[in-house]
């Protein structure tokens, strides 16, 4: 049910708007008390031990938003209980002088002095008193009128259920500081910025109002509300902002303007390390305007400042001895060798030594020994560590005193060889001379090789002119004073950068010396590539995979272009061909364009792989028929694929007549080699079939059919014959002798093959008069017996008929037949050329 509007106060409470405000005391714990002032029936004896545990709420009772909690705080440790509450106030019963656990007659925070003056007084002890104080936002206001009052609590009760808008119209014309730095503290809780600013403003704090603008920009809204936090003294909840947001250097900063380093240093170690170093040095800082030098030099270190701050604060101090120790103890070499720059200032170069010793600054030793003339020890000093800079400053020093070789020595330990040479040449130690310009830059080696040179020392000069890169002028002099050893060195170093004259003119004087491989190499650089295959050519120079890629020219764009190069080309890989290089020679033609001659070339490599990758690529009929034909010299009965690729490459040629011929080829080996009649049939056949296809001439093409046709006839009818040697005995015989009978059968079949067949079936049927005669008629026909007969046979065959085998030669046809010796025609190799039938 909605609330009673209210007057300007109760007995007990009031309201405003329809809003109840009431007050009640809760401890903080479970415990079990709670009331409008009273304390709880079971609140035990020692509560005057926990009163710091009791709080108080102050709650807006609501019939819309139900109970708000308006604000809430500790009970103070000298009030017993909340007693009533009249807008503006809280009224509290005080605990009673002599309970909660004191002695009688003693109130919670009196002295012994004041008891007993109040004791003398005669006032009575035991008693409780009445205590109030103003609700949080009536602060400094507990006086104002009726309508004041009436705002004030409608501002708070806005700001208790957040809105922030009617709370600062229920009081934008209160002129009072405090109800503003209420309403901003509610602006914290809610992070309204916009009435914040407002608040401030109100509150005339016009730095805390800057501050909030300039915070504005940060990125994260949480932290703008925690600069408001921390203009209006809220440091913990500023720290929870900048915590929330992830802003550990604004809490860093937050932590050091407070005063609180320790939160400081583990806020920056842990989360802003970035800031870490500059957090030691401002604690540092901090320390030492404490006087605390002991802790300010250690954080120093920490912030790795101390070489600086350290000796300036131990300085303003005017504490040298501890600034000595602080030096002393450290291993900083930088700190101890400004320490002995400082002994060295005073005067005290022992001291001086012994801290550069420690920092292992040679060259500031060399410098003080020097100083010192202990020139001896200096020298010791830089032989040992080898430093130029203080090579160079001994150096310096001989020099000064007239020890020009000594002087000479440190300057090229010191790798100042400009000032070796600078010194070299005045006092006219040329032999040192040489060395030094050797190691020092081309301008020196320049300047000392045009001394040599006008000194009349031209190897020197050269030597030192190649070493610049100064060729020209090197081979110049080679030339002029006719340095021929040198020259053939320095050919070896010309580039393409060396102008093209240079290179001819070297180029000419090898070519008089006989020295062509090194002139066709010079000719090559200076681009005369039809000179340098000249020179290949006429004096037999072996031309390199290198050197040929070399003398290729780029592909051109210009029709004039591209005819050169692929003249150049050819010409190329007509002298590589002379030399053998075939596979070169073979990618010179193909790059120029000269499939036939590429083919030519490879065919003469016998690199029988690459040769069927390349005609299957070129898809030409002439290089086909080319490679068919090199083919066909290898082992293809043996190597299926070369057979294959022959019939292939023929095929696609169509050139018929040619496989036609491959044909009849494969069908003589079979009867030769093989005596296999079945397949020399089917090749014969197939040899028909593609001189059918051929365009040879009607009269050749009817003659080469005919012959093919008789040779399958004969053919067939000896394969016939072998079939029916089971079937048809009596037939095969028949067939056999019409084939002996027949002219010309030795183009078809071997004759020796159809006796072999005759005598094998007598002798298998024990007819051995009849297999004698056939053996007699081979001897009349001097045909050779043992590739057709098995030894062991006919000698069997001449002992049945009684007739000893050795008598007639060991039955092998005679023994002059045997031992006859077929002498062959050695046929000289001679190398094919381009208008040989292959090439």
């Amino acid at each position: 049910p909605e609330e009673t509007k209210g007057g300007d106060g109760g007995g007990d409470g009031g309201a405003a708007d329809g809003k109840g405000v009431e007050g009640e005391d809760t401890p903080k714990d479970d415990g079990s008390g709670s009331g409008s002032g009273r304390p709880g029936k079971k609140r035990r004896k020692d509560d005057a031990e926990n009163d710091a545990d009791v709080e108080v709420l102050t709650l807006f009772a609501t019939g819309r938003e139900g109970v708000i909690l308006q604000d809430t705080f500790p009970l103070d440790g000298n009030l017993d209980a909340l007693m009533a509450l009249r807008v503006p106030r809280l009224y509290f019963v005080t605990k009673p002088s002599g309970g909660g656990g004191e002695r009688r007659g003693e109130r919670a925070g009196e002295s012994k002095g004041d008891r007993e003056a109040r004791e003398r007084e005669g006032e009575p002890t035991g008693l409780r008193r009445l205590q109030s104080r103003p609700l949080r936002d009536f602060v400094g206001l507990d006086t104002v009128d009726a309508a004041t009052r009436r705002a004030l609590l409608d501002f708070s009760y806005h700001l208790a259920t957040g809105n922030m808008d009617e709370a600062y119209k229920a009081v934008k014309l209160i002129e009072n500081p405090t109800v503003w730095e209420n309403m901003a503290h509610m602006c914290v809780k809610s992070k309204r910025l916009d009435v914040a600013e407002v608040c401030l403003g109100n509150m005339g704090h016009a730095r805390g109002a800057r501050a909030v603008r300039e915070a504005k920009g940060e990125p994260e809204k949480d932290a703008a509300v925690a600069m408001v936090a921390i203009q209006l003294g809220l440091l913990g909840d500023a720290a929870r902002l900048y915590r929330g947001c992830g802003r550990h250097d604004l809490l860093n900063k937050l932590y050091q303007a407070s005063g609180q380093w320790g939160k400081a240093l583990s806020v920056a170690s842990k989360h802003d390390r970035i800031h870490l170093r500059t957090t030691h040095y401002l604690f540092a800082k901090h320390l030492e305007a404490l006087g605390d030098t002991k802790n300010a030099m250690k954080h120093y270190e920490k912030a790795d400042a101390h070489r600086y701050e350290v000796p300036r604060m131990l300085f303003d101090a005017q504490d040298l001895d501890a600034l000595e120790r602080y030096v002393s103890g450290s291993n900083d070499r930088d700190l101890q060798r400004w320490w002995a720059q400082y002994c060295e200032s005073k005067g005290d170069f022992k001291k001086a030594v012994k801290y550069y010793q420690r920092a292992k600054d040679t060259l500031a030793l060399v410098r003080v020994f020097c100083y010192n003339q202990e020139f001896a020890t200096a020298a010791e000093l830089v032989l040992e560590h080898n430093d130029k800079a203080a090579a160079y400053h001994l150096a310096r020093q001989h020099e000064a005193r007239g020890n020009v070789r000594d002087a000479l020595t440190f300057f090229e330990r010191a790798e100042r060889f400009n000032h070796a040479v600078r010194l070299a040449k005045e006092s006219g130690f040329d032999a040192e001379l040489m060395n030094l310009a050797l190691q020092a830059g081309k301008s020196t080696m320049l300047d000392v090789a045009r001394h040599f040179e006008s000194i009349n020392q031209p190897r020197k000069a050269v030597q030192l002119y190649q070493k610049a890169g100064a060729m020209a002028k090197a081979l110049d002099i080679c030339f002029r004073a006719e340095l021929f050893d040198d020259l053939r060195g320095l050919s070896e170093e010309l580039g393409d950068d060396t102008p093209p004259e240079v290179l001819t003119r070297v180029a000419d004087f090898f070519i008089e010396h006989q020295q062509y491989d090194k002139a066709v190499a010079l000719q090559v650089t200076a681009k005369r590539f039809n000179h340098a295959l000249d020179l290949c050519m006429t004096h037999k120079v072996t031309i390199s995979e290198e050197m040929a890629e070399k003398l290729t020219l780029p592909r051109a764009t210009t029709p004039q272009g591209k005819t050169e190069r692929a003249e150049l080309l050819r010409k190329l890989a007509k002298c590589l061909k002379r030399q053998g290089s075939f596979h070169l020679a073979a990618k010179k033609y193909t790059q120029a364009g000269d499939k036939l001659k590429a083919m030519k070339a490879l065919l003469k490599s016998g690199d029988t792989e690459k040769i069927i990758f390349f005609a299957g690529v070129s898809r030409s009929p002439q290089i086909y028929i080319l490679a068919a034909n090199y083919l066909q010299n290898l082992d293809w009965h043996n190597e299926p694929e070369v057979m294959t690729a022959i019939i292939n490459f023929y095929t696609k040629a169509k050139a018929f007549d040619q496989l036609a011929g491959f044909y009849d080829a494969c069908a003589q080996v079979e009867i030769d080699e093989y005596r296999n009649y079945e397949k020399a049939l089917a090749a014969l056949e197939e040899a028909v079939k593609y001189t059918t296809k051929s365009r040879g001439a009607g009269g050749d093409k009817e003659m080469r059919l005919n012959q093919l046709n008789h040779r399958i006839e004969l053919v067939q009818r000896f394969v016939s014959a072998r079939k029916m040697v089971k079937s048809n005995p009596e037939g095969m015989v028949k067939a056999c002798t019409a084939l002996l009978d027949t002219r010309d059968i030795e183009s078809s079949i071997r004759i020796g093959d159809v006796f072999a067949l005759l005598i094998e079936y007598h002798y298998a049927k024990r007819d051995m008069h009849a297999a004698y005669r056939l053996i007699e008629d081979m001897r009349e026909r001097n045909i050779i017996m043992h590739p057709y007969l098995d030894q062991e046979m006919v000698n069997a065959i001449y002992r049945a008929v009684g007739i000893e085998p050795a008598a007639v030669g060991g039955g092998a046809g005679g023994a002059d037949e045997v031992d006859d010796e077929i002498d062959e025609e050695e046929v000289p190799d001679e190398p094919l050329s381009d208008d040989d039938g292959l090439m």
